[in-house]
């Protein structure tokens, strides 16, 4: 019998720094600056493009440890989870109004063989058109060394760490302006979802939702997220979990959605033909019970101060 244990480690470097790696992950990514590069060294690839013109991608693939290594990488491109933050493995997320992507002009996936101890320089390609606003992407580099089996427990384990860097591209230093729109509402079996877009070829976060769902005016749900971010030209399957089961009926949502000083007023009316239940809380029995082991260490201690004082008082008496 075998059983996989898939471990990944996604480490998406925004700060400065020159090795990509994870605790444990035995391989470590090194981003190559060009002289594309805007900002300094910040460890990921933020690149001033001209269209038609040709850019590299160098990265350093190192193996550290002492077994060889199979690491295969690729192309993706950003896009937004659903826990509000940006995701950079490989997906087929739909990208809104976008004029073109990190795997659209870039080159094909490498799948590099390292022995111990040994690196390896990897280089992507990409071939960017005319476009405005930012590409936003990353290198995916995924360790894919065959499981080590063991013949004693009969399980084949495999540790399958990830590692992440961005890639960031524009053909101007101009920022795009960010734009938040609500394209749908949908009520699933336990909880709202709405999706919220970013058509605009930018990225920004520190986004805060303050969120209203009501039925005949009278509120049902409220809820606040703060600390979002938004991949540009994403969409954002926004979560809302009501406390209580919504019953089916015409709602209404509202958004008041801020980034930094601008502001956003979304609504959208939706209809919930079945009820909306919350998950129950995961509470045990063994949890719900009370738990008397206090009470039996007070007995004994308040029977130790009994006993040493009946000893005492014994104790008197024959001296008497």
């Amino acid at each position: 019998m075998k059983k996989w244990w898939l471990m990944i480690g996604l480490l998406v470097m925004f700060w400065p720094s020159h090795l990509v790696h994870a605790e444990g992950a035995g391989f470590t990514v090194t981003p190559q600056m060009t002289a594309s590069q805007i900002g300094g060294n910040l460890g990921w690839f933020n690149l001033l493009v001209k269209p038609g013109v040709q850019e590299k991608l160098p990265v350093v693939v190192a193996n550290q440890s002492d077994q060889t290594k199979t690491v295969h990488l690729q192309l993706t491109n950003a896009y937004t989870q659903r826990n509000g933050q940006i995701g950079y493995d490989p997906n087929t997320q739909k990208r809104i109004n976008a004029q073109t992507s990190l795997t659209a002009v870039g080159s094909k996936p490498v799948t590099v063989e390292l022995a111990p101890k040994t690196g390896k320089t990897v280089t992507f390609t990409v071939t960017p058109p005319e476009f405005s606003g930012e590409v936003l992407g990353a290198i995916y580099a995924q360790d894919q060394t065959p499981a080590a089996k063991s013949s004693a427990s009969g399980f084949a384990i495999t540790n399958q760490f990830a590692m992440v860097v961005a890639v960031v591209m524009q053909t101007s230093e101009t920022k795009v302006a960010p734009q938040l729109t609500l394209n749908s509402v949908s009520a699933e079996a336990k909880q709202i979802i709405a999706h919220v877009q970013n058509p605009k070829p930018t990225l920004f976060g520190k986004i805060t939702f303050k969120s209203t769902v009501s039925l005949d005016g009278k509120t049902v749900l409220t809820q606040t997220d703060k600390n979002y971010a938004m991949a540009p030209n994403s969409d954002f399957a926004y979560q809302l979990t009501p406390k209580t089961t919504l019953q089916p009926g015409q709602y209404q949502l509202v958004i008041d959605a801020t980034a930094g000083k601008t502001k956003w007023h979304l609504t959208e009316s939706f209809t919930i033909t079945k009820p909306v239940t919350p998950a129950p809380t995961s509470t045990s029995k063994t949890a719900a019970k009370p738990n008397y082991t206090w009470l039996f260490g007070l007995a004994i201690v308040l029977a130790m101060v009994i006993g040493i004082f009946i000893g005492k008082k014994r104790g008197g008496g024959n001296h008497a």
